[in-house]
């Protein structure tokens, strides 16, 4: 279980960087905007998915203590 945290955590990390790379990316020509925006997309995506990881993970342990008790 604690690797899928680990696993959770840098996705979510990969997930921001990708996020500000796609900020810090931005120039006037039009290659640059649309990597850019694939960033910022794919970045959103990525945080996105550890984030529902995340909730669903300690959705499902509290479940699972709740019947060991």
């Amino acid at each position: 279980m604690k690797t899928d945290r680990l696993t959770h955590v840098l996705l979510l990390i990969a997930g921001l960087l990708l996020f500000v790379n796609g900020i810090c990316a931005f120039e006037q020509s039009l290659p640059m905007l649309l990597i850019s925006s694939l960033l910022l997309i794919s970045g959103v995506c990525v945080s996105g998915i550890a984030v529902k990881l995340f909730w669903f993970n300690s959705n499902h342990r509290n479940v699972k203590l709740e019947e060991d008790a």
